[in-house]
């Protein structure tokens, strides 16, 4: 078993899909366990694309209508130029010489999550994700050649998802609004216009 599959399932060999089993409803439970099952075989099976295949192979169909990431306020680009921040002006930007990979690897965790992602949770799970990014590359300076650590780190990210539809049957909503914050220094923080305080 690879490192990143044994990642994966270490946690759900002690932890079952529901704790609080109801037998009264066995089939709607089997069809959640079904669908949790499904996304974590994905996870592994992108972890393994990862691992062993070669980056030119990263290509997504959907890339042939957006080649870097652009969506759920969260933009991912090969240009370290200025860039627009999209319709309120508070985009969350990953800057990467990966970015083809990076957007490979975001339309594939779209799909494998498919319907548990919604018009409220979206916002979280792509911005966690591109999060989990920067924070990987705010260690790597320059950065690296190699596109694999990046991606790795990403979806690592991905699994807490994974491990919340386990516990509780969904991903929940972030915070309403957030507010990408840069300061001088290009560094990003995310904002909770409310309290004022940093997301984590």
């Amino acid at each position: 078993m690879s490192s990143f599959s044994h990642h994966v399932s270490r946690k759900n060999r002690s932890n079952p899909y529901f704790p609080n089993y109801n037998k009264t409803h066995p089939v709607l439970v089997l069809t959640h366990m079904k669908s949790y099952e499904k996304i974590q075989d994905s996870i592994i099976k992108i972890g393994l694309s990862i691992e062993s295949e070669d980056p030119a192979l990263w290509i997504h169909s959907s890339m042939k209508f957006m080649a870097e990431w652009q969506g759920a306020d969260t933009i991912i680009t090969s240009d370290f130029g200025p860039t627009e921040h999209g319709f309120l002006g508070h985009d969350l930007i990953v800057r990467t010489r990966h970015a083809s990979a990076m957007t490979w690897l975001f339309f594939n965790l779209r799909d494998t999550f498919g319907d548990e992602l919604d018009s409220g949770n979206k916002y979280r799970f792509y911005g966690d994700l591109a999060m989990a990014a920067i924070k990987h590359l705010s260690t790597e300076l320059p950065e690296d050649h190699d596109p694999r650590p990046l991606m790795k780190a990403v979806l690592r990210q991905s699994t807490v998802f994974l491990h919340e539809l386990q516990e509780d049957d969904q991903i929940a909503d972030g915070v309403s609004v957030i507010l990408h914050h840069q300061d001088s220094e290009g560094h990003q923080k995310r904002i909770d216009p409310e309290t004022s305080e940093e997301v984590s």
